[in-house]
């Protein structure tokens, strides 16, 4: 049994995972199935993979679902917002404990059955709230990198913005 064996990444992770693939995927990058397949096999070090790739599709499609149903100027702006509020925030405003005194909060959890369902409703539930000005959007000199606490997950969901770091 592998280390990671049915350690699913944690709520928060997976939320940024789908937004982050519903970006790629409507940049016209690859197909929605290459994103999610590359996505899971790079975080399988981190965490089971085993049926990550299928409940990422089905948050693609709830996700653009959603963005199809409401009218947003600009997607990937509020995409990349929610990657960094999900990152940041527990809920619309408790700032999250990125250095808690005991545990990693980016350590594998079991798997819940409607992550997909649970991710789309945080993701409109904060759309709402910035149409609304009741939550933050990401400050406009932000980039993955400034994620140091959770540099391990930025690494992989942002791979080509850390191969221009290093270049």
């Amino acid at each position: 049994m592998s280390e990671t064996s049915g350690k699913c990444p944690p709520q928060f992770v997976f939320e940024m995972m789908i937004a982050q693939a519903t970006r790629l995927f409507l940049l016209d990058q690859k197909s929605a199935e290459e994103i999610v397949d590359e996505m899971a096999v790079s975080f399988a070090e981190l965490y089971d993979i085993d049926a990550l790739a299928n409940d990422l599709l089905k948050g693609i499609e709830r996700f653009l679902v959603f963005i199809d149903s409401v009218n947003v100027d600009d997607v990937d702006l509020m995409l990349l917002s929610y990657i960094w509020y999900t990152a940041n925030y527990e809920n619309l405003t408790t700032k999250r404990k990125k250095k808690p005194l005991i545990g990693n909060p980016l350590k594998g959890k079991p798997r819940m059955t409607s992550r997909d369902y649970n991710a789309t409703s945080a993701f409109k539930t904060y759309a709402y709230a910035v149409g609304s000005n009741n939550a933050p959007v990401r400050p406009s000199d932000w980039t993955p990198k400034d994620e140091v606490e959770f540099e391990s997950v930025f690494t992989l969901l942002f791979p080509q913005e850390d191969e221009d770091k290093k270049n």
